[in-house]
């Protein structure tokens, strides 16, 4: 891939900056909310907050989807990020909740433990996990030492995935933190999660600026 940043790596750490800006600053927004129910009603399922983040992820999805029919050297990537994307739009939106009532009583990762849940449902979902498994097995094997290499010469998109990693971690760790069992902590978690998805979103766009170029360099090198 061309070391050549595509935009510059300038522009890129002020595109970061403001997004990472916007997050602080609709944190400090709805925690200046004095009622707690409202602050609950704007992070929750149905509130801007979520619907901001799953549109932008839904809208990543959708470029994947797109890229794979357009994109032949890269369609088996693409194909294999689309359904990456798919399964991460789904999670956060919670989707695994739609498949038994008694699955809204439990978090996903004790989904499978639930008594109440049935095995035919368990089964269904278990053999969606695998899949994800193989697929992102499959996709990091291939495209982890590029983002690597694009990562270590700064390259824009390389920047923005680091940093959706970095956001998403700190997304599911305060999810599992007990002090943050509160409403401070839910408006954490929910900014970063819809943070993240952003993240992905112009990471994509920005990769593909980048393969654009390279196209374009490639075409210039043969004349």
């Amino acid at each position: 891939m061309n070391e050549t940043p595509l935009p510059s790596r300038l522009a890129a750490i002020l595109v970061l900056s403001a997004v990472l800006a916007a997050m602080a600053v609709t944190g400090w927004q709805l925690l200046s909310i004095p009622d707690s129910f409202e602050i609950k009603r704007l992070i929750e399922d149905a509130g801007p907050v979520q619907l901001a983040g799953q549109s932008a992820i839904f809208t990543a999805f959708g470029l994947a989807c797109l890229f794979a029919l357009l994109d032949r050297e890269r369609r088996v990537a693409y194909v294999q990020l689309s359904y990456l994307l798919m399964f991460y739009a789904l999670r956060e939106a919670d989707y695994h909740y739609e498949l038994s009532d008694h699955a809204k009583a439990t978090q996903f990762k004790r989904f499978f433990s639930h008594e109440m849940i049935p095995l035919s449902t368990k089964l269904f979902l278990a053999a969606i996990v695998i899949l994800f498994l193989v697929v992102m097995y499959r996709y990091l094997k291939a495209q982890l030492p590029v983002f690597l290499r694009s990562l270590r010469v700064q390259l824009p998109w390389a920047i923005f995935a680091f940093a959706w990693a970095v956001v998403f971690f700190l997304s599911q760790a305060i999810d599992q933190i007990p002090v943050f069992h509160n409403v401070t902590g839910q408006v954490f978690e929910e900014i970063f999660e819809s943070g993240a998805e952003f993240l992905v979103l112009i990471a994509m766009i920005l990769f593909r600026l980048q393969v654009d170029l390279d196209k374009v360099a490639g075409a210039g090198s043969r004349l």
